[in-house]
């Protein structure tokens, strides 16, 4: 009577080895007899029943190859119901007659659900490392308490016949690598392997693409292989590659072993060949993940026992625990999949719930690699990870630094992904809409639907992406037939060959098909291949698409006071800097028709035409520098501004608007009266008064023009104390004895002499102005402090003091420690001020 293990399974012994050898040398005796009659089968007659894919026919191997386990003892009335306690049937909550019959199919595919995992009768992994010469790594440091461990797993290894004895050239590290529960996980490095294996390219499904398949699905079944890579076994010649060294001497894999870089394509197409004709039609497989899904409960039960009867011909073995039936809604590939549509998994979310603050690059890039997974869900992700993106942009940048922007974006998408809905399945028998926008930073894309019966739009994907440099130039005619060309082709296997809507904020199109430029003519060929109707909506009827493109946090004005970057430093009297700025641009009138004046002004209204309609100068150098710097302006509510350009010399930055009010020259003169002059203003220097101005407008030469005003301000000149401190008093520097102190310097470079000496070592004795002069090749620390010590210090002893200037030479480690064993009191001369040395040394 078979045995039922703990969690479900079927224990089958371990005589089954020996069965499966039996049945295999029989069957080859049948087998290479069919052969024989059939000369289209094979060239060759000492083909074996192991088949390579490409070239025998799956269904021929059916035929020709029963199962192994379909012998399966019946099981006894307790192991039916260990093993359907197992698979949990209730939780599908099905009414008692279906539950009935979904039990009856489980039961007659039993056998699949054993404890150890199968051989699959139909093809064997090879290892193509083309003339490379065998690699053998030593083994790696491990601790004895992991010894046990390590020793744990070979034994349940053998036990299922996953390794044997090893006697080949190759030879790879075992290493332990933790897992999140505190237990370690067994790992081979076949690293070096890999770099020498021949890549197999056959390709892993698309997750989008799987999940779009779902389309119209009520029942789902997911389907989870035991040890899915183990169930392939390695031919002869590629065994050998896979040893592995351990405490216990040199073992090999007798089965395909996880880490290895064509694993994946040979296990992605065995599930291939063995579902063909299956999929895409009742179910789909990405590696060892199998999906069932089907319309109604009598189609589900006949697509499982079609799947399930596949299994079972090729040897291939499920795990119980992780095998769901008829479920209406279930887990799939990290997401939630349902006949509502699509959302993602919230156990998956709790990592981007609990995802820490990153330190450093590499954590950005995992937490954009995580959420990225989910992108379809978020409707601004592009836009939101600007800041996050540009953290990683930058190659090998010394200091990474966390600003408020990165921390915003941070949050919104782990809110937004949490928060996210549920997305449609795409209908192809229902027309697509597309609706596109662009803002200064990004394009956005909405791929709907309106479905029957209700006639609402629904939402079958989000979309996109940041501008580049080049793109960010464009006009804002040219951004808006970018999204369209970029929109089309991003969404190309939904829209192509069908008639679609097109919905934008701007008459793009038109525009596009009249002018004649390359780029238009390229973008024009592109939009060609679509059949497509495109219709004009205002911003406000086009928010989604609106939402996409542009960063979700409100543009303050300059003249409102932002709470965000609200970091008071009180002054002397107890109230805020800020909290004069308020009271200072509350009652400032000078900007009350500032749209008006920037139009007047002869140097921006040409940039204003350039951005709002997309007009140049016809004067070709001038429209050259109007493209060049129109990316670092913006129009908002008709008024220009300037975006600020952050950089590392800035450290009080987060006090700043990013966007800049442009301030025309009409009324620069009366802007700095109020940031200076005015009754609340209170006569501030240069550094505060431009701060104040900094952190919200921009003209060209503002410090220039500040500077000059406030040196010419009246009352300043008058009232206010210099600020300069008086020079202090001079101090001699009193040498009692020759070679007491020296002064040191060097002078060069010179013209290379017949030694290769570039450089002259000066030494200054401060009581005798005794001056030695030595050569030298280089100014490194070692070549000078050699110098001092086998020409000054053998011949005059070791002086009390040495001053030099701040010389890279003289600062570095090996000079002070040179001193400090000497004993040398080492000075340093103040940094940019050669008057503090005495006596000169040039």
């Amino acid at each position: 009577m078979p045995v039922i293990n703990k969690e479900g399974s079927i224990n089958v012994g371990t005589n089954i080895d020996t069965y499966k050898r039996k049945y295999e040398l029989k069957e080859e005796r049948r087998v290479g007899e069919d052969e024989n009659e059939n000369e289209n089968d094979s060239d060759n007659e000492d083909e074996q029943d192991t088949y390579v894919f490409g070239v025998k026919d799956f269904a021929k191997v059916h035929k020709s190859v029963p199962s192994l386990l379909s012998a399966q003892t019946p099981l006894s009335k307790d192991c039916e119901i260990q093993l359907l306690k197992g698979l949990d049937l209730s939780s599908a909550k099905l009414n008692p007659e279906e539950e009935k019959l979904l039990r009856e199919l489980i039961l007659k595919y039993s056998d699949l659900f054993a404890s150890k995992p199968g051989r699959t009768n139909i093809t064997k992994h090879h290892i193509d490392v083309g003339d490379a010469r065998p690699i053998k790594l030593p083994p790696y440091r491990i601790l004895p308490p992991k010894r046990d461990y390590i020793t744990q797993e070979l034994v349940h290894m053998k036990e299922q016949n996953i390794i044997e004895p090893a006697t080949g050239p190759w030879v790879a590290p075992v290493t332990l690598q933790p897992k999140r529960d505190g237990t370690m996980r067994f790992c081979i490095d076949y690293r070096r392997l890999n770099e020498v294996t021949v890549r197999d390219v056959y390709p892993l499904p698309r997750i989008d693409d799987t999940l779009d398949a779902l389309y119209d699905a009520k029942y789902f079944s997911t389907l989870d292989l035991r040890s899915g890579f183990w169930q392939v076994e390695l031919d002869e010649e590629s065994k050998e590659k896979t040893a592995f060294v351990t405490h216990d001497g040199l073992v090999q894999f007798t089965v395909m072993p996880f880490g290895l870089t064509n694993a994946p394509a040979t296990f992605q197409r065995l599930m291939d060949v063995i579902l063909s004709g299956l999929k895409w039609r009742c179910c789909l497989v990405y590696l060892d993940d199998v999906i069932i899904f089907s319309s109604t409960f009598d189609q589900h039960l006949k697509d499982i026992n079609d799947v399930l009867g596949r299994l079972r011909q090729s040897n291939l073995t499920l795990k119980a625990s992780k095998c769901h039936f008829c479920h209406r809604e279930l887990k799939y590939l990290g997401h939630i999949v349902s006949a509502q549509g699509i959302r993602p998994d919230p156990e998956k979310l709790k990592a981007v719930r609990d995802f820490p603050v990153p330190y450093k690059a590499k954590g950005v890039r995992s937490f954009l690699g995580l959420t990225g997974y989910y992108r379809r869900f978020i409707q601004n992700y592009a836009t939101i990870a600007e800041p996050l993106l540009q953290l990683i942009r930058v190659k090998r940048s010394p200091v990474f630094v966390w600003i408020p922007e990165c921390q915003d974006s941070f949050d919104e998408l782990k809110q937004n992904l949490i928060t996210s809905p549920i997305i449609s399945y795409s209908d192809f028998n229902h027309p697509f809409i597309l609706q596109l926008d662009a803002s200064d930073y990004g394009l956005g894309a909405v791929l709907a639907q309106k479905g029957s019966p209700d006639g609402e739009e629904h939402v079958i994907a989000y979309a996109s992406r940041t501008l580049n440099e080049s793109e960010r130039k464009y006009s804002a005619t040219e951004r808006e037939c970018l999204a369209i060309v970029w929109g089309t082709q991003h969404f190309r296997p939904y829209l192509e060959g069908r008639s679609f809507e097109v919905w934008t904020d701007h008459r793009s199109l038109t525009w596009l098909r009249r002018l004649k430029d390359p780029t238009s003519r390229r973008w024009g060929m592109k939009l060609d291949a679509f059949d497509m109707i495109v219709k004009h909506r205002s911003g406000a009827a086009n928010q989604n698409a609106d939402a996409l493109s542009r960063y979700p946090t409100e543009v303050v004005s300059p003249l409102q006071m932002e709470n965000t970057n609200a970091k008071h430093e009180l002054n002397k009297n107890g109230s805020t800097e800020q909290e004069v700025d308020i009271n200072v641009w509350n009652s400032c009138n000078v900007l009350d028709d500032i749209k008006q004046a920037q139009r007047t002004d002869k140097e921006l209204q040409p940039l204003i035409d350039y951005l709002h309609d997309g007009i140049l100068p016809s004067d070709e150098n001038i429209s050259k520098r109007m493209r060049g710097i129109a990316k670092y302006y913006k129009l908002i509510d008709g008024r220009l501004y300037g975006l600020r350009r952050f950089d590392e010399k800035h450290s009080d930055r987060f006090n700043y608007n990013q966007h800049l009010l442009v301030i025309p020259k009409s009324k620069i003169q009366n802007l700095l009266y109020f940031a200076h002059d005015h009754a609340v203003s209170g006569h501030f220097g240069k550094r505060k008064t431009l701060h104040r101005l900094y952190s919200r407008f921009h003209w060209q030469g503002m410090r220039k023009d500040v500077e000059n005003y406030i040196h010419s301000c009246d009352t300043c000149q008058r009232c206010k104390a210099t600020t300069q401190k008086l020079a202090g008093k001079m101090i001699s520097n009193v040498v009692h004895e020759p070679w007491y102190t020296i002064g040191i310097d060097i002078t060069g470079p010179l013209p290379r002499t017949k030694r290769g000496n570039e450089y002259i070592l000066v030494v200054v004795d401060y009581f005798t102005k005794w001056v030695e002069l030595f050569p030298s090749p280089n100014t490194r620390s070692i070549s000078i402090a050699q110098i001092l010590h086998d020409e000054v210090i053998r011949r005059f002893g070791c002086p009390v003091k040495i001053i030099s200037d701040n010389g890279s030479q003289f600062v570095s480690e090996i000079f002070e420690e040179t001193l400090r064993l000497l004993q040398i009191e080492h000075r340093r001369t103040a940094l940019y001020h050669p008057q503090t040395k005495s006596i000169r040394a040039d």
